[in-house]
């Protein structure tokens, strides 16, 4: 493996610094990872804490993606995150530019999506995910709490 990938699990109702910790991984471990994953029972039991969440951080570049689901419509949609260094001008947009953990986060409806994004990540090339995750519709964007 070129790079230093790790995954991670928070099953739902997990405190949000709370998480099982799968050490290295590949593609195709995710993969069989995510598949294998509950997300249908595990949904909307978050009781205050975090949703369920499969997370791969990418320990050279700083660039982690992570994918949660979220109740929708009688079932549940994905939300798919990447977390990734980013410089942001501090005093409303005057300031030195600083720099920040930033998150975007985009609503996948089918697993697919999700499969294919994650390959992409794991392909390495951040231009490319991006590209895939900004094809979707946006969630939210902030800056990262770590």
């Amino acid at each position: 493996m070129a790079d230093n990938i790790t995954l991670d699990i928070q099953q739902a109702g997990y405190r949000f610094d709370q998480y099982d910790d799968k050490g290295p991984t590949s593609s195709s471990s995710f993969i069989k990872e995510f598949r294998a994953f509950p997300w249908a029972t595990q949904v909307g039991r978050a009781n205050g804490g975090s949703e369920p969440t499969i997370s791969v951080k990418n320990h050279t570049t700083g660039i982690d993606l992570w994918v949660s689901a979220a109740e929708h419509e009688g079932g549940y949609v994905y939300l798919v995150g990447i977390v990734y260094p980013k410089q942001k001008h501090s005093l409303i947009g005057l300031g030195k530019p600083v720099p920040v953990r930033w998150v975007e986060i985009y609503v996948a409806e089918q697993a697919a999506m999700v499969e294919g994004t994650f390959k992409t990540y794991f392909g390495g090339s951040f231009n490319d995910t991006m590209s895939q995750l900004r094809a979707l519709p946006k969630f939210a964007e902030m800056e990262a709490r770590e």
